[in-house]
Parts: C-alpha cells; sequence; structure tokens
C-alpha cells in the first residue's frame, strides 16, 4: 500500500472511530449533565482542569514518543526502536509520580484556598481532585505504547481500543442515573477505574506484537535522555499555553463568575471537541508520515503533506462545525434542554478560533521532525498565553465571559501570520507555495461560504431547517472546494484514492 492510500485508509479508519464516539459521547454527556447537575457538572470540570493543567506534562510527552519512535522508524534498519521505547518508558514512569506528588501539593493547596465553591463541597472537591489524578497517570503510563501503535500506523488498532472506551464510558453515564448516592463522587471512581482498561488493552497488544521493541531494558545512554528530555522542556512550553487556554480560562471563569459559569464553558469543550476530532483525524493520519519521510531524507513530500494537511483539515472543520455554527442554540438546546448562560456565544466563538488554529494543521509534526522547535514555542506560546491576562484585566474592568475567547481568536490569528515568518526565518520552508496551496485556497471557500449565513434566516428554527440547511452546507461547501479549494491534480489524486477505497470494500 502507498504512502497516500495508507494515509486515505487511517483517516477513514479514525473518522469512523470519530462518528461512532461522537454518537455516544452526545448521549453519555447528555445524562452525565443531568445526573450530576449544572453545579456538579461544573465543580468536576473545573476541578477536573485542575489536574489537566498539571497533567500537561503528558501531552507534551505524547507528542516527544511519536515523534521519536517515528523518527527511529523512518531509519528503517539502523533505527533504535526499542531504546527510544524504554528511555520513554522510564521518563513516564517519573512523570507519573511527579504528577502525584503536584496534585497533593498545589492542587489541594488550591482547592483550599481558590476554588470558588460553597466550604461544604471541598471534601467532594478534594475526592474528585484525586481520583482525576488516578485517570490521569494511567493516561500518562499508557503514552509509550500508544505511540508505538500510532509510529507503526496501526490506526485500527487503536480505534477499537478507544470504541471500548466510549462504550464503558457510556455505561458509566447510564449507571450515574440509576446510582442513588453521591453521584459526583461515585462518577469520579468510575472514571478513574475506566482509565486503566485502555491502558492494559495497548500493553497487550504491544506485548504480543512487538515484543521486540517493548522488552524491558534499562538504558544508561545519559545523552539519548538528555535530548529527548531537553526536546520535551521546548515542547512543554507550547503544551502549557494550549492548556493554558483551557483550563487557564476554566479557574478565570470560576474565580469571577463561579460555577455555573463554568458548566456553560465545560459544554462548549464538548461541542467544540466533537468538532476538532472530525477535523484532526487526517491530520493524525499524516503525522507518522510527515516525521519517517523527513527523517530519511525525502523533505519535500514532508513540505507538500503540510500544506495539504492544513487545508483539507479546514475544510473538514468547516463541514462540522458550519451547521452547528448557523444552529447552535437549537441544537444545544436539543440536546440538553434548559442552557446555562452564555453557553451558545461560548460554543460558537470556540468554534470559530478552532478553525482559525485548523489552519497550523500538520505544521508542528514538520517542525518536531527538524528539531528546530525552541523558537517556535517560545515566540508562538508567549502570544498564546499573553491571550490570560488580557483577558483577566477585562474581566477586572467588567466585560462579559465571552470576551475571553475574543481575545484567544484575536491571538490565533496573530499566530497564523508569526508562524509563517518563522517557518520562513528558522527551516527555510517554501512558505510562498504553502500559502497558495494552503490558506489562498481556504480563503477562497471561506468567502464562497458567506452567502449561507444570510439565507439561513429566510427558514423558521426548527429540526426541518437543521436537516435541509445541514444538506444545503454540505453540498454547497463540497462544491465551493471543488471549484476554488483544490488543485486539478489534487481532485484525480482523491478520485483515484476512494476509487481504489471502493474497490478494496467490494472485495
Amino acid at each position: 500500500m502507498d504512502d497516500n492510500s495508507l494515509i486515505f485508509k487511517n483517516t477513514g479508519i479514525l473518522f469512523f472511530r470519530l462518528v461512532f464516539g461522537s454518537i455516544i459521547g452526545l448521549f453519555s454527556s447528555r445524562f452525565i449533565i443531568r445526573s450530576l447537575g449544572v453545579e456538579d457538572f461544573g465543580l468536576y470540570s473545573v476541578v477536573g482542569s485542575v489536574v489537566v493543567m498539571m497533567g500537561f506534562l503528558n501531552t507534551v510527552m505524547t507528542t516527544t514518543t511519536y515523534r521519536y519512535l517515528a523518527f527511529e522508524m523512518g531509519k528503517g534498519k539502523d533505527g533504535e526502536l526499542n531504546k527510544v521505547f524504554n528511555i520513554s518508558m522510564v521518563i513516564h514512569l517519573g512523570l507519573a509520580l511527579a504528577l502525584i506528588l503536584l496534585t497533593e501539593i498545589l492542587g489541594v493547596y488550591y482547592v483550599h484556598n481558590y476554588l470558588n465553591v460553597d466550604a461544604s463541597r471541598i471534601p467532594d472537591a478534594l475526592f474528585v481532585l484525586r481520583f482525576s489524578t488516578y485517570a490521569m497517570v494511567f493516561s500518562i503510563l499508557s503514552i509509550p505504547f500508544q505511540g508505538l501503535v500510532t509510529a507503526q500506523e496501526r490506526f485500527d488498532v487503536r480505534v477499537a481500543i478507544e470504541i471500548v472506551r466510549s462504550i464503558l464510558q457510556f455505561i458509566i453515564a447510564l449507571g450515574i442515573v440509576y446510582y442513588l448516592g453521591n453521584k459526583l463522587r461515585m462518577y469520579a471512581v468510575l472514571i478513574a477505574v475506566l482509565g486503566i482498561i485502555p491502558a492494559a488493552l495497548f500493553f497487550i497488544y504491544c506485548k504480543q506484537s512487538y515484543s521486540a521493541i517493548v522488552k524491558w531494558d534499562l538504558q544508561n545512554d545519559r545523552s539519548k535522555y538528555r535530548e529527548m528530555i531537553g526536546f520535551s522542556g521546548w515542547i512543554m512550553i507550547g503544551a502549557a499555553a494550549s492548556v493554558g487556554k483551557t483550563t487557564g480560562t476554566a479557574l478565570i471563569i470560576n474565580s469571577f463568575f463561579g460555577t455555573l459559569l463554568n458548566a456553560a464553558y465545560g459544554i462548549a469543550i464538548q461541542v467544540n471537541s466533537i468538532v476538532i476530532m472530525f477535523a484532526q483525524n487526517l491530520g493524525q493520519a499524516a503525522i507518522p508520515q510527515i516525521t519517517k519521510n523527513f527523517s530519511s531524507g525525502n523533505t519535500d513530500r514532508s513540505f507538500t503533506l503540510v500544506a495539504y494537511i492544513s487545508k483539507y483539515t479546514y475544510f473538514l472543520m468547516l463541514l462540522t462545525g458550519l451547521p452547528i455554527l448557523l444552529d447552535t442554540k437549537f441544537l444545544l438546546t436539543l440536546w440538553l434542554g434548559e442552557l446555562p448562560a452564555y453557553t451558545v456565544i461560548f460554543s460558537q466563538l470556540m468554534i470559530a478560533n478552532a478553525l482559525i488554529e485548523s489552519l497550523n494543521s500538520g505544521i508542528s509534526a514538520v517542525v518536531s521532525a527538524t528539531g528546530k522547535i525552541k523558537y517556535f514555542q517560545i515566540i508562538l506560546s508567549g502570544i498564546s498565553l499573553l491571550s490570560l491576562p488580557i483577558a483577566y484585566s477585562l474581566f477586572k474592568a467588567g466585560y462579559r465571559p465571552s470576551s475571553i475567547l475574543v481575545v484567544f481568536i484575536s491571538t490565533a490569528i496573530l499566530n497564523v501570520i508569526v508562524r509563517q515568518i518563522l517557518l520562513k526565518k528558522i527551516i527555510n520552508f517554501n512558505v510562498v507555495y504553502f500559502l497558495k496551496t494552503s490558506y489562498l485556497k481556504a480563503l477562497y471557500v471561506t468567502l464562497a461560504i458567506t452567502p449561507l449565513f444570510f439565507f439561513h434566516h429566510m427558514l423558521p428554527v426548527g429540526i426541518l431547517r437543521f436537516i435541509l440547511f445541514s444538506l444545503v452546507v454540505i453540498i454547497w461547501l463540497l462544491a465551493a472546494i471543488s471549484l476554488v479549494g483544490v488543485s486539478q491534480n489534487e481532485k484525480q489524486l482523491l478520485q483515484q484514492l476512494i476509487l481504489t477505497g471502493l474497490r478494496k470494500i467490494k472485495k
């Protein structure tokens, strides 16, 4: 199977996972929000976000593990996969212990001194904090195994495990409805237990399929430890900024407006995550190819993949996000019934921000492959983190809660511009080719769909309008992409890949 067909196949597998997981996730979220109630859901969101903030090293090491394993695979027989895997395993054991310590010191201190909640709920908050930490620990320990599965491009295995997780999460959500005790505590316990199962499945699969790679062999190569930890250090800056945009927002909102607004923000995050996941499938399927091609010396192929992924990720975001943007209030009311204040505007602004950030898809992978990440992380992360003090100042001045997301959108646009300057200066990326192939085409398609926002109001609110206009959006958007979004060569390649896929399905 050639590289393009493999990317196409893996994208299809991930898309199936996403459709299934999204449907299950929507029902699970509905049960959980109604079972816990708005205030307890808001409490779980803000306390859980503290763990996510402290566990941002999880995100850092995911990127590092994928990069180094895929890079070694690109070397062929000269790759040292067992060595890299074992070094990664040792680092993750250290991170898991560090997270537990951070939770007991910083997390507990935050809950006692800064959490905006009634004093009687402090014990529940601490309980959720600790069990959320346990769930994160299992996730951290499974990263080297997940990284190996992804580097091997076995997305079918990864999807099967994630589907099992989604089904179990739905069972938990349904069970909480009928539980008569402290629902918040029971939910925290079950989510922690749920974290063990995917980790165990990844371990079993890798042990059976890649026993030579995962065989325990304590490494003493201090230079390799320093290299991977040093690389992680720069990635950490970017991860901290990313987590800050989500977790920092939750904490600031809690400080000024309380748990009811946290509930609105938590719902908006779930809506946004569905849209993002639809678009991220393509990037996830192509990242190993970008890294492997770069490490084997085929840099032109890597740069071309980046341009295509950025553009097509944006198109996928539009395809899934536009119907939700147009009918946000109707869909959220249909899904949850009564909504906390600001839920609709939070959701819409998050989707707009995600659309802008999707234009950078694939760029992080090629930058990581080059290893020249220092200035990218410092400058771009600095711009992103600047959002938080600006938003805090706006809240102090009396601005609305939604103003924080307006700030995020502004910094996201600035980062799009700055990122292109850095690409040219640091890794001699062909920015002109990238802009013509990706951003310019994305702009043409965006302009072509603007009339939809005016035609949308011609029909009365309801399920009929949503269904009809969703069909109109799909047809209109696909026509715009075909006319102004892709080149003739891309059309021929897509047709070839689709026909190949259909022939395999028939067989």
